[in-house]
């Protein structure tokens, strides 16, 4: 090289070949410019200067060609100083062994702003000092490592929200084998993490439910839909524990695995706590339902006396004209049969009064059954009716006929319409006497619901009223504990139900529910 000649003339030069080749020095110019990155040939002394180096220099490291070969600048100037120092020992360890070296590391580019590049060189000559002539390619890898980056992130966060979450995680090949599973399933099943691996996952389940996780299973393992399936099963703990459970499965979803090694999620939520809290809520409704029922037949009290008093007086003067007949010399008695036989429907009628207010009355445990529609309705109406006698007012059935039998607590129902039914009696009564005065009680058949409707004629409902209506201890009553219309929703809702009303357009209001029909299974 000539005092004037440039270390990049120097390279054309011996590329041309002294003009012998032009054409390949030429492909090869073309080569390194479309290189994805920058070629270099460098000395392995400190910072690395450099006597060649393509025409990608720019974009890479936003330092011109010249300035570097010139070695205005030198490689290591721009390379992070947190990472020089690991870089020039694995370059000089690679350099000394002959082996050829790639490292990863930042740079600070002219601009300022960090980037990661790629480097693979080997050494290609020594100078005669032994210092050894490297040649190599360094390429950017920002975009790639930014990636890399955020999958690890990724990949933190989803195993920070898999171990924090409250269900059950677990993986399973399409064999149903346990491969994953977080720290929940762990302490839901109480079985260590190395024991869950490589388990069957229909051990999970009580004996009598595995097999509804088999079909299941098997379901979603066939089927092309993306939705995922769910059940409510019974788990089983390693050490026998059995527990309600919510399951969801789901594939998950890789194009590039084939049906045999199709993978699946199950989610698994522990429904104890929510079982126990529903027990407790349906607890205290019957404690409050029972509460209401026994306000309610406090406020009956005079009609029920009423109601009792009169096969008690009867009873009393047939014991009596019994007596009478049997006083004389010669006895009817037939007669004496008649007026016992009177007597004994007058106790069955009293006895019946008094069982019904003592079902009314017990503390019981909410029971679904199968209930006559019509036989409930005919109770409610002669229990009504002590009162209704008492303030005037008829109480009238609308019953449709064949009305099917409906899925309810009869007891629990029956409290509800005997409610409803006060309510809009005593709304009759603050409007004021009005000649024929008639309350309603109508049940229709809707296709598969029982709808059960009073209907009044006293003062309805204001929108004030309707605003509170449904809440505990509010009442308009001068007695009453104002649970009636609370507690007969949570019952109706309890039912699947909804209670509700409407005020008359002739005046008056209408209370409303609907009760589920009775299946053939329910039968």
């Amino acid at each position: 090289m000539t005092a004037q000649e440039h270390p990049s003339q120097q390279f054309d030069r011996e590329l041309a070949g002294d003009g012998t080749d032009v054409d390949q020095y030429y492909r090869l110019e073309t080569l390194l410019k479309n290189l994805p990155g920058m070629a270099y040939r460098c000395l392995n002394l400190p910072h690395w200067p450099m006597d060649f180096v393509s025409d990608g220099c720019f974009d890479l490291c936003g330092y011109h060609r010249h300035e570097i070969e010139s070695q205005q600048v030198l490689w290591g100037d721009f390379t992070h100083p947190d990472m020089i120092g690991e870089v020039d020992r694995k370059v000089r360890d690679a350099a000394e062994n002959g082996e050829p070296f790639e490292v990863e590391y930042r740079i600070i580019h002219r601009s300022g702003q960090e980037k990661w590049v790629w480097e693979r060189g080997r050494v290609v000559d020594r100078r005669d000092d032994g210092v050894a002539v490297l040649e190599g390619l360094i390429t950017d890898i920002t975009d790639r490592k930014q990636a890399e980056t955020a999958l690890v992130r990724a990949e933190a966060f989803s195993r920070a929200v898999l171990q924090s979450a409250v269900e059950a995680v677990i993986t399973v090949d399409a064999q149903g084998a346990i491969e994953s599973c977080n720290e929940s399933a762990c302490r839901m099943f109480r079985y260590a993490l190395a024991d869950m691996r490589g388990k069957h996952s229909r051990l999970l389940f009580e004996t009598g439910d595995y097999r509804d996780f088999e079909a299941l299973f098997s379901s979603i393992r066939g089927s092309e839909s993306t939705s995922a399936k769910t059940a409510e099963l019974r788990g089983c703990a390693i050490d026998g524990h059995s527990f309600p459970l919510h399951l969801s499965i789901d594939d998950i979803a890789d194009p590039v695995l084939d049906h045999t090694e199709q993978k699946f999620v199950l989610i698994i939520r522990d429904l104890s706590h929510q079982r126990a809290a529903e027990k407790e809520v349906r607890k205290h409704r019957e404690l409050l339902a029972h509460a209401d029922r026994l306000n309610t037949l406090g406020e009956m009290a005079v009609g029920i006396a009423h109601e009792i008093n009169q096969p008690l007086t009867a009873i009393s003067m047939y014991a009596q004209s019994g007596v009478r007949i049997l006083k004389h010399s010669n006895p009817d008695l037939e007669k004496l049969s008649g007026a016992l036989d009177k007597l004994s429907r007058q106790a069955l009628r009293a006895g019946a009064i008094i069982e019904h207010m003592q079902q009314l009355t017990r503390r019981r445990e909410s029971k679904l059954e199968t209930v006559d529609c019509s036989a409930m309705i005919d109770e409610v109406k002669r229990l009504a009716e002590v009162e209704a006698q008492l303030r005037n007012i008829t109480v009238a059935l609308r019953v449709d006929k064949l009305l099917p039998c409906v899925h309810c607590d009869p007891i629990q129902i029956q409290q509800v319409l005997l409610n409803l039914l006060r309510n809009g009696m005593e709304a009759m009564h603050q409007r004021g006497k009005v000649v024929d005065d008639k309350i309603v009680l109508r049940a229709q058949h809707e296709t598969d619901t029982v709808r059960f409707s009073i209907l009044d004629s006293g003062t309805g409902i204001s929108d004030d009223l309707a605003q509170q209506l449904y809440k505990p201890f509010s009442s308009t009553k001068e007695s009453g504990m104002g649970l009636g219309l609370s507690i007969s929703r949570s019952i109706i809702e309890a039912h699947g139900g909804q209670l509700g009303f409407a005020n008359n357009s002739n005046g008056g209001a209408t209370f409303f529910f609907t009760l589920p029909v009775a299946g053939d299974e329910l039968k």
